[in-house]
Order: C-alpha cells, then structure tokens, then sequence
C-alpha cells in the first residue's frame, strides 16, 4: 500500500504565482522519505497542501488510500510530519553509508 500518493498536484496563489506545477510521488508505506530543495522550489506548499493548511488548485492526494478532499479528518490522523530539524541530516547520514 502507498503511505502518500500525490497525482498532478498543483497550486497557484492569487498573483498567477505557480507554486507546485503538477507533482506526482508515490510513497510506499514502511519507506523514509525527505523532501528537498532550494528556497522557493515549493516544498512548505506542498506540506502545507499535503496535510491541508494550504487548498490545492487541482490535483489528488491520499494518506494510506484516504482521498484527502473526500475524508479529512481521518486522511489528517494518519499523517504526521517533521519540520526544521537539522539533525535529520546527521541521523540521515548514517543509513546513506
């Protein structure tokens, strides 16, 4: 099963500004992930869409199967995330090696 599987995700604020131009990720359960990038790449948006303080413009997005448009509630309990932790780069590098 997919821990996350986001299809064409997309979010454009109000400016015409293209934050997220059509992601696609499929996340198997049981798998590390960590989303990287320069500033401005999109990845707070697309957090911020993914555990829903953001309303995407188009595009799907599910936690564990759960459609996060059509089950909120129980897609959000599901989910959880961590931000801003520089150690994760220390820990992370002990699995890389």
């Amino acid at each position: 099963m997919k821990a996350l599987s986001i299809n064409n995700l997309k979010k454009t604020y109000k400016g015409g500004l293209d934050a997220l131009k059509g992601i696609d990720l499929d996340v198997e359960e049981g798998d590390f992930f960590a989303l990287l990038g320069p500033n401005g790449a999109g990845k707070s948006t697309a957090i911020n869409v993914i555990s829903s303080l953001v309303t995407k413009s188009s595009g799907k997005v599910e936690i564990l199967g759960i459609d996060i448009d059509q089950n909120h509630s129980l897609a959000k309990k599901e989910f959880g995330v961590w931000l801003d932790k520089r150690s994760i780069l220390i820990n992370l590098r002990k699995y890389l090696t």
